[in-house]
């Protein structure tokens, strides 16, 4: 005996994947995409499993609009991480992005990579001010990494006019700058006349 009744009825179970890259999803969306160097014959007689994929990349703005939560938000900035021009323009036209839970801006930052600060005890993070906030941050660093830099090059400058060994001003960088052999080499390569 089956254990099932003549009325008997089951309900649909619906697995939806969602993919938080930023990328086209490449991978496939079923078995039969999986199995390699199966002939036609042998794969009608096998299940295909297809998975329901949502992706930012495959969705439209409209796609998009119709999500009910935070989600929409994560999947559009996920978007248009890659294009900082129109991830701009959409934080900055889009009222949702004012206000955006502080779980859905922790997904982002996982998913992107952003690094936007999201403060302790705040529920909700305002995205245009946490994208300034990284484009400030960004370009501190890059003051400080021009200064650095210049500072490299008058070492380098100064101990090749003492005549000191190109080899030994690359370790001293290595030393002193914290730098890698690769990026001490790149150095010398600019800098040493």
């Amino acid at each position: 005996m089956s254990g099932f009744w003549k009325d008997d009825r089951l309900l649909p179970v619906v697995t939806i994947i969602v993919y938080f890259g930023s990328e086209k999803w490449d991978g496939p969306l079923s078995l039969h995409e999986m199995y390699s160097d199966c002939s036609a014959e042998i794969l009608k007689y096998t299940m295909d499993y297809r998975i329901n994929l949502i992706a930012p990349n495959a969705l439209s703005d409209s796609e998009i609009d119709a999500f009910q939560s935070n989600m929409r938000e994560i999947m559009r900035y996920i978007k248009y991480s890659k294009d900082k021009k129109k991830l701009s323009s959409v934080i900055r036209t889009e009222q949702r992005f004012k206000c955006v839970e502080r779980d859905a801006a922790e997904i982002i930052n996982a998913a992107t990579g952003s690094n936007m600060r999201i403060d302790k005890g705040k529920e909700s993070v305002d995205m245009c001010i946490a994208i300034q906030e990284i484009r400030e941050e960004g370009k501190n660093e890059g003051i400080i990494e021009g200064k650095m830099e210049g500072i490299i090059e008058g070492a380098i400058t100064f101990a090749q006019k003492l005549g000191v060994q190109r080899d030994q001003v690359k370790k001293s960088i290595m030393e002193e700058y914290e730098k890698n052999d690769e990026e001490a080499e790149e150095l010398i390569k600019v800098y040493w006349k």
